[in-house]
This record gives C-alpha cells, sequence and structure tokens, in this order.
C-alpha cells in the first residue's frame, strides 16, 4: 500500500486551515452517500457567511484529477447540498509528509489549482496559494448577492401565472372562490356594451 495522505485528509486540512483562518465556520461536516447510492469518501461541508461551501479534493497525481474534483464539485451544488463549491487539485507532493501538522504547514505555503462553481456558473483552475482563497470566497459571495436570481424567479413565476390565469379564469367561480380563500376582493367583472351583447 502507498504510503502517505489521502485526498479527503487534504480536504480536511483545508478546511482546518480556512477555519484558522476565520474565512469559513467549523465543524466540518461528512457528508454520507444517500440510500441507493454508491458509497462515497467523505466530502467537506462549511459554512461561508451563511453559505453552504463544498471543498471537493483530488491530488495531481490521481489520473484526470482536475476534471473529476470539477464533476464532484458541480455535483454538490446540482444536488442543492452547497451554494458553493470549491474543486481543489492539491501538490502530490503533499501526500508524501510525515505528519498531519507538516501538512499543514507545507499546504499553507504550497500553491493549489482552485475552481469556483456557484448556482449560476463555474470558474476554471487558477493558480491559488491558500491566502488568496478568502478574496475568491469573498467575490463569489459578492457576485451571488448582486445577481438578481429572485428577480428572473419571479419572472419565471409571473410567466406562469400569465399563461395559466386565462384557464382558471374560464372555470365558472374559480376567481371568486380563490378570492375568498385568499382573503382579497374579486375584480368587478367588466360590463358589456350593448355592441357586445348584440353580437352574442
Amino acid at each position: 500500500m502507498e504510503k502517505g495522505f489521502r485526498q479527503e485528509v487534504l480536504n480536511v486540512a483545508l478546511a482546518q486551515l480556512l477555519a484558522k483562518h476565520g474565512v469559513v465556520s467549523a465543524p466540518e461536516v461528512i457528508l454520507k452517500a444517500r440510500p441507493g447510492q454508491k458509497r462515497r469518501m467523505p466530502d467537506i461541508l462549511v459554512s461561508f457567511l451563511g453559505l453552504r461551501l463544498v471543498i471537493e479534493g483530488e491530488v495531481a497525481d490521481t489520473p484526470g484529477a482536475e476534471d473529476r474534483a470539477l464533476d464532484s464539485a458541480r455535483k454538490r451544488v446540482e444536488e442543492g447540498l452547497a451554494h458553493i463549491s470549491m474543486a481543489v487539485v492539491y501538490p502530490a507532493s503533499l501526500r508524501k509528509l510525515d505528519s498531519f501538522d507538516q501538512l499543514q504547514r507545507e499546504m499553507a505555503e504550497s500553491q493549489l489549482k482552485v475552481a469556483i462553481v456557484d448556482e449560476s456558473e463555474e470558474t476554471g483552475y487558477s493558480p491559488t496559494e491558500l491566502t488568496q482563497i478568502p478574496n475568491i470566497l469573498n467575490n463569489t459571495f459578492d457576485k451571488l448577492v448582486r445577481e438578481d436570481v429572485v428577480a428572473r424567479a419571479a419572472a419565471i413565476l409571473d410567466d406562469a401565472v400569465e399563461k395559466g390565469a386565462p384557464v382558471f379564469a374560464a372555470i365558472t367561480g374559480f376567481p371568486e372562490e380563490a378570492a375568498r380563500i385568499l382573503g382579497i376582493r374579486t375584480l368587478p367583472r367588466k360590463k358589456k356594451s350593448p355592441t357586445e351583447e348584440e353580437e352574442e
């Protein structure tokens, strides 16, 4: 068996370093596989400014490390488990250290590859040091706050109401019953003009 740290341990080390610097709130949480899903090794879930942040890592010497980490990060957001997911590729040299303390010291000085996935988009990987991660996460948070996600959801709802309104209005007594349930007054029906009455 190969000596060295597994990538899950590297994820924990990174989460603890970020918590130590006040970037995220510990404790970290292990996300277990849902019933019927293949058992997975743990992911790390922490709180960042009230949002759920998942760290998905791979080690550079793993085949397809970048794609694997990014795919996992993407799935966490798609599944609704995280608002923000951080895909990290660790240098292979971090595997071979002798102790967890040494791992954290080396990680704090190492260059990682980091990509961010949020509810609206994902970034590509960029070489990143630990001290740069707070800015990356803060920028992502600010973008999420600025984006008019609620307005887009409201537009979808308005569209659904607009398309459904004629159908509901054609149901005898529906407007009055809906108004009664909602505790609002119905609009008076428009009186037909003499011309409209003659056409009937």
